[in-house]
């Protein structure tokens, strides 16, 4: 139960790295916008909002269904918004995380040799050779694991090499397929298959209340990438997160800077579209709030949906994953606010 629990509050907290809020803004409306939604949305109380401003991070976990576990946080940053976007922007500094072993930036479109760098590992090579539809210890779609099955020599000498190839080249078909068309895949990892694009829907229905915010960034970020959004940048990468075992994962960075003089936050999205272990889909929302004097609030809310913590028995190790991740969203914020106002 201990490492579960560890494991998925890793990766809950990890979201608020490279995700997390978004909130509608007046100009020089400073904290009103802000209060108003953590006070009315995420249920902090004045006390918190004082803590807030006094430049403390607040944290709370958000109801939601058993399959979702959702975190809300925020902290008052005295220093530019540019600042964090160039934070987010530079996909090499996710190394300096104590969680993250490796990571790289697909090009466009993507290539197999884009993941030149990403190295699997043994476990999960092995676990794929006897991989079978309801049956698989890693994360696979129906076709890329028919795949594996055909594709690869299985008995030669070199089929780990065969397998990583191989690995490396549907990674970046799916993500090409993605970028291009909003294509999401199936998990056939279980018995019953779990379809992505459906996880997603369930998570935009539970943030839907951001939509008032900045209705076309809410629109562009559903609707990827069949309409465009003027102002937008797309960036995907992958990395390999030491989370109690290391996990390959595949993320779409989405950022919609503010521009001088606008009437609306910096918003920032990452969804995560393929997982090889523990979560079914991912996306974590952040807003940058122009604090009316010399900062911003940061404010994030991140989702995941996993289904390890179905089940009666499950009921205590998901209280743990809520508890704990707050505690790392909080020292995270921390981290964030020291490293920008430095």
């Amino acid at each position: 139960m201990t490492t579960r629990c560890g494991t998925l509050v890793a990766l809950v907290a990890a979201g608020v790295l490279v995700r997390p809020t978004l909130m509608s803004q007046t100009r020089g409306g400073g904290a009103s916008e802000p209060h108003t939604f953590l006070r009315t949305v995420a249920g902090f109380s004045p006390d918190d909002l004082t803590r807030l401003d006094g430049g403390d991070p607040i944290v709370r976990v958000l109801d939601t269904d058993k399959r979702q576990v959702a975190i809300v946080g925020a902290v008052r940053i005295t220093a530019s918004q540019a600042r964090l976007f160039e934070r987010y922007r530079d996909i090499s500094s996710l190394k300096s995380s104590d969680v993250v072993l490796e990571a790289g930036r697909f090009g466009t479109p993507p290539a197999p040799g884009d993941l030149r760098d990403l190295h699997f590992e043994n476990y999960d090579l092995e676990t794929i050779r006897v991989c079978k539809p309801g049956n698989c210890g890693v994360r696979l779609s129906t076709a890329n694991m028919e795949r594996f099955a055909h594709d690869v020599n299985w008995n030669a000498p070199g089929w780990r090499l065969q397998a990583a190839d191989l690995w490396r080249q549907l990674l970046a078909a799916d993500g090409a397929a993605y970028m291009a068309n909003g294509t999401l895949g199936d998990y056939r990892n279980k018995a019953t298959p779990l379809d992505v694009a459906e996880e997603f829907n369930a998570i935009f229905e539970s943030s839907k209340y951001f939509e008032a915010i900045s209705p076309e960034f809410f629109s562009y970020l559903k609707r990827f990438p069949s309409i465009t959004l003027q102002g937008a940048e797309n960036i995907l990468y992958w990395s390999k997160d030491d989370i109690n075992r290391p996990v390959t994962r595949v993320t779409h960075l989405m950022l919609y800077a503010a521009p001088s003089g606008a009437r609306r936050p910096g918003l920032i999205a990452t969804k995560q579209i393929y997982a090889a272990h523990y979560f079914d889909a991912g996306l974590a929302l952040t807003c940058a709030f122009d604090d009316g004097a010399s900062g911003f609030y940061m404010l994030s809310v991140n989702r995941v949906r996993t289904r390890s913590l179905m089940g009666f028995t499950r009921s205590i190790v998901r209280s743990m994953v809520q508890r704990r991740s707050r505690e790392a969203m909080e020292g995270i914020l921390k981290s964030t606010k020291a490293a920008l106002e430095r």
